[in-house]
């Protein structure tokens, strides 16, 4: 158990000496106060829990108490603001890296990607659908019954694919 006089402290925890002559004041402290021949001394780790327990760290002065009991609307509990601006934190720093994947290209939109698939499968339908027709070109000896037949082959293909996929 280490001893600290108030100026300690304030150093050790990077606050000004008002502010825990504040708390010592408001009775923040308490548990934490020890008193040696009328001179007062913190119980350093246990003032520690208590000021990080009770201080909000975007405020440099000393911080108001919190309420004890936890306040809920619609039967869902409000977290405590360490615990809210950690969630924050950490859902910040997942669309920053999202927002670097997006500028390095390694993510693509989804509509971006859906967009080159429907414009791949089109063109692909098409050249298929032509197919017949190059053969009829190539081969002008073909009759309209195997021109029909080809043209039947390739549309039965195109629907197998399309019975596949959905």
């Amino acid at each position: 158990m280490e001893l600290v006089t108030a100026a300690q402290f304030s150093r050790d925890i990077k606050v000004t000496k008002s502010a825990v002559s504040k708390a010592l004041k408001n009775g923040r402290l308490d548990d934490a106060v020890v008193n040696r021949q009328g001179k007062i001394f913190l119980k350093k780790d246990e003032a520690m829990k208590i000021w990080e327990s009770t201080s909000d760290p975007l405020r440099s002065s000393g911080a108001i108490p919190r309420p004890k009991k936890v306040i809920s609307t619609e039967n869902e509990p409000i977290p405590d603001f360490n615990a809210s601006r950690a969630k924050r934190e950490a859902m910040m720093a997942r669309l920053a890296e999202i927002d670097v994947e997006e500028r390095e290209k390694v993510l693509v939109p989804s509509a971006d990607v859906e967009a080159s698939w429907i414009q791949l499968v089109t063109i692909a339908k098409t050249k298929v659908l032509g197919i017949p027709t190059r053969a009829k070109q190539r081969i002008p000896d073909l009759d309209k019954n195997a021109m029909s037949l080809l043209d039947e082959i390739v549309r039965e293909t195109l629907e197998d694919l399309s019975a596949q996929a959905a």
